[in-house]
């Protein structure tokens, strides 16, 4: 007696009930995490190195500073001002800070222009290459040269 197929029996992804197991939901959260809806309108926030490894790096705040990154003040989120240390419960946090970096703002318009600027500097640096190398000879040449090196397969006969 032959034997009855199956095929009619197996069940289908439609019928299959997918989604009763979802992803479960993580509650980390980034200590450098800042919630948009916090950030004023018009504002765009960044975190701004000031140490590398406990040492002070004066000339990166410098820099961001001259091009027009400020400070965001600790009084406009108190929130993110950790409790003081014992015996530092007298001195007024003014930033904000968190392992070496400090929470800074710049005006979202100047961060777009800059973007904007940024990005025309690489389309123009990429159009100013010669990719194919035949222009300059300075690039280096993707042409096929034999080495002239063959492989000879030996055999040896034994009498």
């Amino acid at each position: 007696m032959p034997r009855q197929s199956r095929a009619a029996e197996s069940r289908d992804a439609n019928i299959r009930e997918s989604d009763v197991r979802q992803a479960p939901t993580t509650h980390y959260q980034s200590k450098l995490y800042v919630p948009p809806n916090k950030i004023p309108a018009g504002m765009t926030y960044s975190w701004v190195r000031e140490t590398t490894l406990n040492e002070p790096d004066p000339d990166n705040m410098t820099d961001r500073m001259v091009r027009g990154w400020q400070p965001v003040p600790a009084s406009r989120h108190p929130e993110m001002v950790p409790p003081p240390l014992p015996g530092h419960e007298g001195i007024e946090v003014q930033v904000i800070r968190r392992g070496g970096l400090m929470l800074c703002q710049r005006p979202t318009r100047d961060v777009a222009y800059d973007r904007q600027i940024r990005d025309r500097e690489n389309l123009e640096m990429l159009q100013d290459v010669a990719w194919t190398g035949n222009a300059d000879p300075n690039l280096p040449r993707f042409e096929d040269r034999d080495s002239g090196v063959k492989v000879e397969r030996v055999t040896s006969f034994k009498d």
